[in-house]
């Protein structure tokens, strides 16, 4: 029998090249969005109410903390006539938290962390996180605006940002360069975008009751967002098939490590929501996180992977982490009275498994980097060494 956490801590120690590998990290990136040049302009007016010698790590909490405290009101309050102003909340959130992701890379410069390891850990391991609780907000927002919109929908765009999201982080394991595409599933188009959604809503929540506005969405933005993830995966294994020169055989390798724990939950998501459409109905939310946690927990892991410049993603360890969301997915087939239970069970389960994992692997980094925490802002002497 298979002990868990035995064999989840073992592929996550650190042996003495992957604390080089985080010694002498290097960050690289392409961003070709088309809003970012100008937007830099709006969020660095807001640099000035930074501290001088705050780590870069704690304004990327802060503006998760935001993201959370937004999240968990919304969600709170479920009076109809207070749709718009949920929005409105959610929406100044993002705004928020997508200013605080700018200028934790303009403090990591100002202090010398923009290339430390566990920037790239926070920076990317909380955009991950917003991601999935923007997507998990669009859908329960509209779904309870118009109760008729089927779980089939939520599939769609929680999962098109998935692919969208997962597709350059893994291109950054095997390159060693962060590349972001324009288009939707450019991070900063794509969030200025859901600000747009959440704002429009908030000024008008009923827009979405209309069926010509349905139409739009499901005939319009969907398609439009499942074609650009869609083009941001074929990008991306383009660019993976360069790096190994054309080599086929070991482009299909690198692909099938690197993509399985995305396919892992593409799949328990088309098997699971259609199967509980009824429980769907009632416990959205629920539903889309045990989905939303495993995918979270596999992105953290791949930027370990990619930070440690670990050339053997660990795939099965990855998968092995998500698996509590096969309880669930089971009791939906086989045992529907124990589907409730079996859904909270798979949700603890797997934050466990995530928490345990990012708690674990940040006492590597620190240690590794000599940093007592993940919160303090190192020497120059420090840096430099």
């Amino acid at each position: 029998m298979i002990d868990f956490q035995t064999y989840l801590k073992h592929g996550l120690l650190f042996d003495d090249n992957k604390k080089q590998a985080l010694r002498n990290y290097k960050y690289a990136s392409e961003d070709q969005s088309f809003l970012a040049p100008c937007m830099y302009k709006v969020w660095a007016l807001f640099f000035v109410l930074v501290p001088k010698r705050i780590s870069p790590n704690l304004i990327t909490l802060f503006g998760l903390t935001i993201v959370l405290l937004a999240f968990t009101a919304i969600h709170i309050n479920r009076r109809d006539d207070d749709d718009g102003l949920n929005c409105l909340i959610y929406g100044i959130a993002l705004f928020i938290y997508q200013t605080s992701d700018a200028l934790d890379g303009m403090q990591g410069k100002r202090v010398h962390m923009y290339e430390n390891a566990t920037t790239e850990i926070f920076d990317h391991g909380v955009d991950s996180i917003v991601t999935s609780l923007t997507s998990i907000a669009t859908i329960t927002k509209l779904t309870h605006i118009d109760k008729h919109l089927s779980p089939i929908f939520s599939v769609f765009v929680l999962l098109t940002s998935f692919i969208g999201f997962h597709s350059p982080t893994y291109e950054h394991v095997v390159t060693r360069k962060m590349r972001f595409q324009s288009g939707p599933c450019n991070p900063t188009e794509a969030l200025i975008g859901m600000q747009l959604i959440f704002l429009i809503t908030a000024i008008y929540p009923s827009l979405w009751t209309y069926e010509k506005s349905k139409l739009f969405l499901m005939l319009t933005i969907v398609p439009i967002l499942s074609f650009s993830a869609i083009l941001s995966f074929i990008s991306s294994l383009k660019q993976i098939h360069i790096y190994h020169k054309g080599v086929m055989s070991m482009t299909l390798k690198s692909v099938f490590r690197g993509y399985s724990p995305l396919l892992f939950v593409i799949i328990c998501a088309f098997l699971y929501l259609p199967q509980v459409s009824i429980l769907y109905k009632k416990h959205s939310l629920m539903c889309l996180l045990a989905i939303a946690i495993p995918w979270n927990y596999s992105i953290y892991r791949t930027i370990i992977t990619e930070i440690t410049n670990d050339k053997n993603f660990d795939t099965f360890g990855v998968i092995l982490g998500q698996s509590p969301i096969l309880f669930s997915i089971v009791a939906a087939y086989f045992i529907p009275s124990l589907v409730m239970i079996t859904l909270i069970i798979s949700i603890l389960l797997n934050g466990v498994f995530y928490i345990y994992t990012v708690h674990f692997t940040l006492k590597e980094v620190c240690h590794a980097l000599s940093m007592k925490h993940f919160w303090t802002v190192k020497t120059d002497f420090q840096t430099k060494k």
